[in-house]
């Protein structure tokens, strides 16, 4: 997933993000902070959705529909391009 732009995003941990190239604030719930954070990482979708099952005791196919939902509004938002697969 190329994270380039999410990697430049400023964030705390009550979930306030901040994108300095467009001056855009977004806020973020709990779970959202970790995606974030484990994208920044560099994770790929397999671990994020492997990550979500273990930290929130979700089943595979929640986890997989949620990170798919937020996913799709990175890239709605411009945060992330719209193909995921590319490499950072």
């Amino acid at each position: 997933m190329n994270t380039t732009k999410l990697r430049e995003l400023l964030m705390n941990e009550h979930g306030f993000a901040f994108d300095q190239s467009t001056g855009y604030t977004y806020n973020v719930n709990a779970v959202g902070v970790e995606i974030l954070r484990w994208l920044k990482q560099g994770y790929d979708e397999k671990t994020l959705v492997q990550r979500l099952i273990a930290e929130y005791d979700v089943d595979p196919v929640t986890a997989q529909r949620d990170l798919d939902v937020f996913l799709s509004a990175l890239q709605r938002y411009g945060l992330m391009p719209r193909n995921t697969e590319a490499t950072s």
